[in-house]
């Protein structure tokens, strides 16, 4: 994937061009129709979400949460705490996602202390 993918989301806001192109290095762009199921809760994790084009439905529980749009991501939280999904995630619409795999986000977080703790808050956020 190249820089300009992932540039205008916020989690790699202010990030040297070096840096954006290490980032989108390990992801694999993905297509999906809308309906198409991207995470199921209570599934292990294995992968991380940007979304590029297009908007992503969130639900716990069978409860809508949340409506994801270009720029934001999904399936850090299970990463990062080594748990399993705690929602559900669909294609509202066709969308265009970035796709990493959890070895290639540990590194990444592992590398840029500023994109962990942006991953960090997000969380916290979501925690809320």
């Amino acid at each position: 994937m190249r820089a300009e993918d992932i540039a205008s989301s916020k989690l790699f806001e202010g990030l040297t061009r070096e840096q954006l192109e290490r980032c989108a290095a390990p992801f694999k762009e993905v297509e999906m129709v809308a309906g198409s199921s991207l995470a199921k809760q209570d599934d292990f994790a294995y992968k991380f979400f940007v979304v590029l084009e297009g908007e992503v439905d969130v639900h716990r529980d069978f409860k809508f949460v949340a409506r994801l749009g270009p720029g934001d991501h999904f399936g850090e939280m299970a990463l990062v705490r080594n748990e399993k999904r705690n929602a559900r995630v669909t294609a509202h619409t066709r969308c265009r996602l970035g796709c990493m795999m959890g070895w290639d986000f540990k590194a990444m977080t592992d590398e840029l202390p500023t994109v962990a703790e942006r991953i960090r808050a997000v969380i916290a956020e979501r925690d809320d």
